[in-house]
């Protein structure tokens, strides 16, 4: 069996309570746009998970929207242009699938939604 190292580290961290949110990463950034753009796009990396959380490090912050802002431009423009349309799919495709679960409970089963039921 393999394990997708990327869903584990984002488990482990909310966990702990270390994977930072977009809006952590909006208002807790000097370069708001290239930390979004560095943990939505990018891989995995340690330093995306020391921004917030018990092992908070401020060396990070730099990293992420230096050195991860970098291997992620590296990428090129067709790969980048790539990524973004299948989280805008994605994204899409979620809300689809939000407003059928509020038909459903609304008019079937007479339920509420049980929208991000991990985080309550």
């Amino acid at each position: 069996y393999g394990v997708d190292y990327g869903n584990y580290m984002h488990r482990v961290a909310e966990d702990m309570d270390a994977a930072p949110t977009l809006s952590h990463l909006l208002t807790n950034s000097q370069h708001p746009f290239r930390a979004l753009y560095t943990y939505c796009m990018g891989q995995a990396h340690i330093p995306l998970f020391r921004l917030r959380g018990p092992f908070v490090s401020s060396i990070c912050e730099s990293v992420v929207v230096e050195e991860l802002w970098d291997v992620c431009l590296k990428r090129g423009l067709v790969e980048n242009f790539g990524l973004v349309m299948v989280c805008i799919l994605s994204l899409v495709m979620n809300v689809m699938a939000c407003v059928v679960e509020i038909i459903m409970c609304l008019f079937i089963t007479r339920d509420l939604p049980k929208f991000f039921t991990r985080y309550y």
